[in-house]
């Protein structure tokens, strides 16, 4: 091989680590996807702000766990 192929391979080669870094480190940022759940009654997607669902009013409450014992 000369070295001038030897060189051209290097330049893809480093190409493709810059190209993949580049698209591994992109992240789609959706804004607002923290702010929002969904009313266990209805199913309607209300803002987590709300205290209760704004189509049935069911009150939303804190997940509390089940202690067994």
């Amino acid at each position: 091989m000369s070295a001038s192929s030897i060189c051209f391979s290097l330049i893809i080669v480093l190409f493709t680590i810059l190209l993949l870094y580049r698209i591994r480190r992109l992240k789609p940022r959706i804004a607002g996807v923290g702010s929002q759940r969904m009313c266990p009654s209805c199913g309607l997607i209300t803002s987590r702000l709300k205290a209760c669902c704004l189509e049935c009013g069911n009150p939303f409450t804190a997940v509390t766990p089940v202690l067994e014992g």
